[in-house]
């Protein structure tokens, strides 16, 4: 092959599409849709819409990563810029990707989502992989009729684009994607984007349903740890109220930051951190002071204010009198 060229397989022959300028090849490469490398089971409309897969090609995807000038292509050291929408089904076999920065291992009945925009780069291909690719170019095909379904897919896809599922739930999306490369097949049937268009919206609530689980457990997780925070923020105020009055204190006790302790804390007490902080120090002060044990100045020095006026000060904006004047009640 010639050095510094380009090479696709299209319709299971290598074609030299263009000559690259490897200067210009460094950095982040666009991908283009009708540059998706595979070979005779390849059908696509227009430049918006592409079905491939190798399914009946295992000998020739063998010589295909057999061959050393080919496959440092297909493992090519280069990431590419991703400009469309993809949905890659691993039905056997293993596949590496990486993925904006992170690396994905497809293995069977694996699906990955890449989004337009995208970083990504093969890794590495077993040889026995056996991969189907749904490729478009823009929202025509998904579109979000369903708004449940859109924020369950949003969810997964803000923290993953591996979605692993049952041999029964991709044996299903196997038969609808048959299914539509059969339409596809057809060279007289005038309304394929319409039929293409229904057998996308089946696959897509598939696969809402089957992210549903993966987000519910995901919540029910966060839920768990935010409560575990909760708990272990309450007995370190037990611990430590009269002396730290900073929510920085707490959140560096749990490793975390300032900002997520306060939001853990309010989305499961439905009060905010520097409440429970304060209620906790007025709560002590005000057994102190009802104890007539200690003068103002002292009380003041065991809950470690600076001065009695700075006690004086706090205590009254939470109860609404001085210290004084509570304790003389």
């Amino acid at each position: 092959m010639k050095k510094n060229c380009l090479y696709i397989v299209r319709k299971g022959i290598f074609v030299v599409k263009k000559h690259i300028n490897m200067q210009q090849f460094n950095q982040f490469n666009p991908l283009d849709l009708m540059m998706i490398p595979f070979g005779k089971r390849y059908y696509a409309i227009d430049d918006d819409f592409v079905l491939a897969d190798n399914f009946d090609v295992y000998q020739i995807f063998e010589d295909v990563l057999a061959d050393p000038n080919i496959a440092s292509f297909i493992t090519s050291p280069y990431p590419f810029k991703i400009k469309f929408a993809m949905i890659l089904f691993c039905i056997g076999g293993s596949m590496r990707v990486s993925l904006n920065l992170v690396e994905y291992k497809l293995t069977k009945n694996s699906i990955l989502f890449i989004q337009p925009g995208d970083i990504g780069k093969s890794l590495e291909i077993s040889r026995d992989c056996k991969i189907a690719i749904i490729a478009f170019s823009n929202g025509y095909f998904i579109s979000e009729v369903n708004s449940h379904g859109a924020i369950i897919v949003r969810r997964f896809l803000s923290s993953d684009a591996l979605l692993q599922t049952t041999d029964t739930e991709m044996d299903e999306q196997m038969r609808i994607y048959q299914a539509m490369y059969k339409k596809m097949q057809q060279p007289d049937f005038q309304y394929k984007k319409e039929v293409l268009q229904g057998y996308i919206q089946i696959l897509y609530f598939n696969i809402c349903q089957i992210m549903g689980r993966y987000v519910e457990r995901q919540e029910t997780q966060q839920s768990d740890r935010k409560k575990q925070i909760f708990d272990r923020f309450m007995q370190l105020l037990k611990q430590y109220h009269s002396s730290e009055r900073s929510v920085g204190f707490y959140a560096s006790k749990l490793c975390i930051t300032p900002k997520y302790l306060s939001q853990v804390i309010y989305a499961v007490s439905g009060r905010h951190a520097s409440d429970w902080i304060r209620n906790h120090v007025i709560i002590e002060a005000m057994v102190l002071l009802r104890s007539r044990q200690y003068t103002i100045q002292q009380i003041s020095d065991m809950l470690n204010f600076a001065n009695q006026s700075f006690f004086g000060v706090y205590f009254k904006r939470a109860v609404g009198c001085s210290p004084l004047a509570y304790q003389n009640k």
